[in-house]
């Protein structure tokens, strides 16, 4: 992330303040007295990714000077919700590691797994639920509802080698983009936005975890394992997922090269095709047109920033925009 405006790096470093206190209330959010509960939860709370969503909300909270203990309750519940889905992701793909460590279902298999994300997503609505604000529960639901149809899309759509784009987009806006935009809905109706303008902030969100996503899928393409943490060089097409820049590629891809693309997709083998998909990637501009997109929704985004008021808070999240088109995790 950018450090180039002064005032908004030390913002960020207050910041960090207020994600302590996230972690706090996270790690009291999942206390247990049940013995394999508070296990899991112990290991949950060594796999802190990058906070990403409860930052965007506490940071538009801090431009309005509305954060406050209703602010840090719908952070954990953003965070919570994530951490849910993320196990029972785990689950679904049957993945041995999450940011450098085991997965849930690793140590305690599929079974708990499914259950303890059960449980989080439990305690996800009772941490919403404690702010009194009924607003907020109706838009907690249609996230849940949109992120469980895109994730049952991408379960259905796994080994489709003819996706189209449209049914891409539509999974990454069900499984990724829902949830940024139920985290900046949630900060703008928090700081008294109205029905208008909430929806402006819900697509706010929406079009930062859109780009989000969009980066994300190029990490299989350009993402080196040691810094992403998880995998990398046709991660996701083992897993049978198949996106945006090979998408593309394939549609540019013409008569031999096309069907010669299509038989590579379909090869079993991936790490014996992956050099020379990963060249055809190339050669036809998917990664390139991966992030063209992905600047897109970043510029989408910046429209919608106006409903913040100038202040180091909107700084930070154009800050966190760039950081989403330059990282390499």
């Amino acid at each position: 992330m950018s450090t180039g405006k002064p005032h908004t790096k030390q913002l960020m470093d207050n910041l960090q303040e207020g994600l302590q206190e996230l972690d706090i209330h996270l790690e009291k959010s999942l206390a247990s007295e049940v013995p394999i509960v508070k296990m899991m939860s112990a290991h949950l709370n060594l796999m802190k990714g990058k906070r990403i969503r409860p930052t965007l909300l506490l940071l538009i909270c801090r431009a309005h000077n509305a954060c406050g203990t209703s602010a840090i309750k719908a952070a954990v519940a953003i965070e919570l919700l994530h951490t849910a889905t993320l196990v029972h992701d785990d689950v679904i793909d049957d993945s041995d590691l999450r940011r450098g460590l085991e997965t849930l279902n690793a140590v305690w298999g599929e079974n708990s797994s499914v259950l303890m994300g059960d449980f989080i997503f439990a305690r996800a609505l009772n941490s919403l639920l404690e702010i009194g604000n009924p607003r907020l529960t109706p838009i907690f639901a249609v996230a849940l509802d949109r992120m469980s149809q895109g994730e049952l899309l991408q379960v259905d759509a796994r080994h489709n080698r003819h996706i189209t784009e449209e049914l891409y987009f539509q999974i990454i806006r069900g499984k990724t983009s829902s949830l940024f935009g139920a985290t900046t809905e949630i900060a703008g109706v928090l700081c008294g936005a109205d029905d208008t303008s909430a929806e402006r902030y819900r697509n706010l969100g929406e079009s930062i975890g859109t780009a989000f996503q969009l980066t994300d899928d190029m990490l299989d393409y350009n993402g080196v394992s040691d810094v992403t943490g998880k995998p990398t060089g046709g991660h996701d097409l083992k897993e049978g997922k198949i996106t945006l820049p090979i998408i593309y590629a394939q549609r540019i891809a013409e008569g031999a090269e096309r069907e010669r693309l299509t038989m590579l997709i379909e090869d079993p083998d991936v790490d014996s095709s992956w050099p020379e998909i990963l060249e055809f990637v190339h050669r036809y501009g998917g990664i390139e047109y991966t992030m063209e997109v992905a600047r897109r929704f970043i510029d989408e985004a910046q429209q919608n920033l106006e409903l913040l008021p100038a202040s180091e808070g909107r700084d930070a999240i154009e800050e966190i925009m760039e950081f989403i088109l330059s990282r390499e995790h």
